[in-house]
């Protein structure tokens, strides 16, 4: 059985000589790719061109140790008793099959080299016969390192932690770019972002206790009041509020919400946040605003803590404004979390900054899904559950504008 080789270079041009001088000017492709190699992960590979071949066949037939008749005799159609020297019908139609194609290649290598050589190289797997001429294939043009590079720098100069982009930008390039080679890398990227986005904004059971909690500033009572807003007009639930702060500063949420007639309850212990708990017991809703936390005051946060666990809410939002200090907002979140846990996080402020980057990457970091976010001063209006694919792009909206420049 004749021994296939394979050979690889940047172009079919650079292979054809190798093919020639080690196979014969006669030898046959079986197969051309073109493909990637090197690089490290699947980036900065080196496009080439392979190609498998092996020798004419009648030339291999003159060195085979039995006569051609006995080794195709399974296959001939018909045998005849001419003897060992007779043409096998196989080879001759190899051979037949072949011929329009080595023409082809033929026309390609003058195009190529100049004149023509005395010899050329069939192509046998393609049996088209009315080719007359070979096509190059026209490949779109494919971002390269630099595209891609450029990209990734604009997503970390936006707020995307650099190892998230890195992780994106892997994953757009290997299994999105294929399917997408006219596509730039900074939309690609976008995709692969939204794809990744972790979203969760809704709940099963009949009653819900969803808590806000949040450094001084991040938009805890607006965004307590915008819930309350859209779930007491636009749905059959009952809401009703409790505020954790001191009475003056708990009168800004009643305040915000008072034509809705849904109440307002005042908890400053854990006993008085027990009680008030148990008399909304029988509510479909009910929104916890809370007092604001730092980092660097632990008492205030072990003071929240014992509250709310009085209170036993399903989920407690860490509000983090679209502007937020990354560091910062991750320094808050390990102490909060040393007390009771955090299981979302809502974005506020979206109107106030032009790339949501920084507050989407702190979903990554913190490992927290995203579920509101809120733009607008005013309590009706301005918040939505959070959508991956709006969130990608309000996250790299700055970046489009800067690459358009």
């Amino acid at each position: 059985m004749t021994e296939t080789k394979t050979y690889r270079g940047k172009t079919l041009d650079e292979v054809l000589p190798q093919i020639r001088a080690e196979l014969g000017d006669d030898a046959i492709i079986l197969r051309r790719r073109e493909g990637i190699v090197g690089g490290i992960g699947g980036f900065f590979g080196r496009r080439c061109v392979e190609v498998d071949a092996i020798p004419s066949p009648a030339a291999a037939s003159r060195t085979v140790a039995l006569p051609a008749r006995t080794v195709f005799d399974a296959y001939d159609s018909h045998h005849d008793d001419a003897g060992d020297d007779a043409e096998n019908p196989v080879i001759r139609t190899m051979l037949d099959q072949a011929h329009p194609f080595a023409q082809a290649l033929q026309a390609a290598e003058l195009r190529a080299e100049g004149p023509a050589p005395t010899a050329t190289i069939a192509e046998a797997e393609d049996e088209d016969e009315g080719a007359e001429e070979f096509q190059a294939i026209e490949f779109p043009p494919i971002a390269g390192d630099g595209d891609w590079e450029a990209a990734a720098a604009h997503a970390v100069a936006a707020g995307l932690p650099a190892a998230v982009v890195e992780a994106l930008a892997r994953d757009a390039r290997r299994a999105m770019q294929p399917f997408a080679q006219s596509t730039s890398p900074l939309d690609l990227l976008e995709r692969a972002l939204a794809r990744q986005i972790k979203v969760e904004h809704s709940w099963k059971t009949k009653r819900r206790t969803i808590a806000l909690v949040g450094a001084a500033g991040a938009g805890k009572t607006l965004t307590a009041a915008k819930l309350c807003h859209a779930y007491a007009t636009g749905s059959t639930l009952a809401v009703r509020t409790l505020s954790l702060e001191p009475p003056a500063d708990a009168y800004r949420l009643g305040a915000l919400t008072e034509h809705l007639d849904i109440g307002v309850r005042v908890a400053q212990t854990p006993d008085t946040a027990a009680r008030a708990a148990a008399r909304m017991s029988g509510e479909s809703l009910i929104v916890v605003d809370t007092p604001p936390v730092s980092a660097t005051d632990p008492d205030g946060i072990a003071d929240l803590a014992a509250m709310l666990e009085a209170v036993r809410p399903d989920e407690t939002h860490l509000v983090v404004p679209a502007w937020a200090d990354a560091r910062a907002t991750v320094a808050l979140h390990e102490a909060i979390t040393a007390h009771f846990p955090v299981t979302r996080i809502t974005i506020t402020r979206l109107d106030e900054v032009g790339s949501v980057a920084a507050a989407v990457g702190l979903s990554f970091t913190l490992k927290r899904p995203l579920a509101y976010v809120t733009d607008g001063r005013r309590a009706i209006g301005g918040l939505r559950p959070a959508d991956a694919a709006e969130l990608a792009g309000l996250a790299l909206s700055t970046v489009e504008l800067e690459a358009a420049a």
